[in-house]
């Protein structure tokens, strides 16, 4: 593996952090702010309007995309530094329309649409004027097994007509999300994994409702959100189908990967994050006419810190790699590391963070809590902790009797 990051990638990483310097951190008070007081929390603030305007006109917009859909062409390994840059604030992925869904989102649309669905919604999605959100999950069934949601959409000629209840849409409150990928059972009775299949559901079809908003350790999320949806006999055309019927699970399967790469980047972002907040207290903060950062302490909390974060990152740069080289199913073993590695990582640098800042540490003078509990989540979102660590021990467990057979054979 090379680690030498090339040349233009460097140069968008250092462009992307002094733009984070520069506009995204400055403005992450007023964003909150401008958020608490609107009169509709749903839409985009106008402070973000701003900066995802000023990153789109200095060219650091869709780092993830192909050039084909308009975006900047970047490999996963290639963006892997970038995402790291731009996730160390909570607003970061939004401004340069980076975020995990919207990428997966586009490249579903891009590979599995049909043409007109294209022509409706990709371009616009990749321009920023639109989001898009992908929706699962679903109330009473684990989510641990896909396999087994339940929602259903059956063919009525030139139609789908769904019917049923999705729990916990990442993104569904948006009043800019105009579209969105619905997981349905389309044929309950083919194999497990032959069941389901994804259709596009335009926002405001007569019988889609968008229910209540779940919020997170208090936080409602704005102005995302994560509620349920409602379909009563809900009626898109045929072409709406995503790929062909059936191929639901193996295109979720597709793109998880990916997303979880996404995510575990995210989650070194925040730790990075996490981590200067920590040293630049330490540094200015002064009791009994001693800085924090010359306690040992503290020393040994950063210290751990950074070996948290630089491993977790080796990690992720193996991932990327095996993913480009040898594709997911190669990966399948290191891709449920990292799922479960990063966000854990996370949650113990930003915890270390938020004891030494005390009560500035939990409120909103400082990111450190929002991060947390964003963390927290991603420990049970697109797969709990537990579920991957069985994945890790099936990997293993071949492995070492593949070997053992191996040096038999010797």
């Amino acid at each position: 593996m090379d680690f030498d990051i090339p040349a233009h990638v460097a140069e968008l990483r250092d462009r992307a952090e002094q733009f984070m310097e520069e506009h995204v951190y400055p403005a992450e008070q007023t964003y909150f702010h401008q958020l608490e007081s609107a009169e509709d929390p749903w839409k985009w603030p106008p402070v973000m309007r701003e900066l995802r305007a000023k990153a789109k006109a200095a060219g650091l917009w869709n780092f993830a995309l192909s050039k084909e859909i308009g975006g900047l062409g970047l490999s996963l390994m290639e963006y892997a530094p970038i995402s790291a840059i731009i996730n160390r604030s909570p607003m970061g992925p939004e401004v340069f329309n980076c975020y995990s869904g919207t990428i997966l989102n586009a490249r579903t649309l891009a590979q599995f649409a049909t043409p007109t669905v294209k022509e409706k919604y990709l371009t616009r999605l990749v321009a920023g004027e639109i989001r898009a959100c992908i929706s699962i999950t679903e109330a009473g069934v684990p989510g641990s097994d896909p396999t087994d949601l339940k929602f259903e959409a059956r063919r009525e000629g030139n139609e789908w007509v769904l019917n049923g209840t999705k729990d916990w849409a990442t993104g569904a409150m948006q009043a800019e999300t105009e579209v969105f990928l619905v997981l349905c059972c389309t044929a309950p009775d083919a194999a497990r994994h032959a069941r389901h299949s994804f259709i596009v559901v335009p926002r405001g079809t007569p019988g889609m409702t968008i229910g209540r908003n779940q919020s997170i350790f208090g936080y409602n999320h704005a102005p995302y959100g994560h509620p349920e949806i409602k379909f009563e006999n809900v009626r898109v055309p045929a072409e709406n189908l995503l790929g062909n019927e059936g191929e639901g699970f193996a295109l979720m399967q597709s793109s998880l990967g990916i997303g979880r790469v996404n995510l575990t980047m995210g989650a070194i972002g925040a730790a990075e994050r996490a981590l200067q907040e920590l040293c630049e207290w330490a540094e200015s903060r002064i009791i009994s006419g001693t800085p924090l950062a010359e306690r040992g302490v503290v020393q040994e909390a950063i210290a751990n810190s950074r070996i948290d974060i630089d491993q977790a990152t080796a990690l992720a740069y193996k991932t990327a790699f095996l993913l480009e080289k040898y594709g997911a199913k190669a990966a399948r073993s290191e891709i449920a590391q990292c799922k479960v590695l990063a966000p854990n990582m996370a949650l113990r640098v930003i915890d270390r963070a938020i004891q030494f800042h005390g009560g500035a540490g939990v409120s909103f003078e400082k990111p450190l809590a929002e991060m947390y509990a964003y963390q927290r989540t991603v420990r049970m979102g697109e797969g709990a902790d537990e579920v991957h660590r069985i994945t890790v021990a099936k990997a293993e467990l071949k492995r070492q009797r593949e070997y053992r057979e191996n040096r038999k054979a010797r």
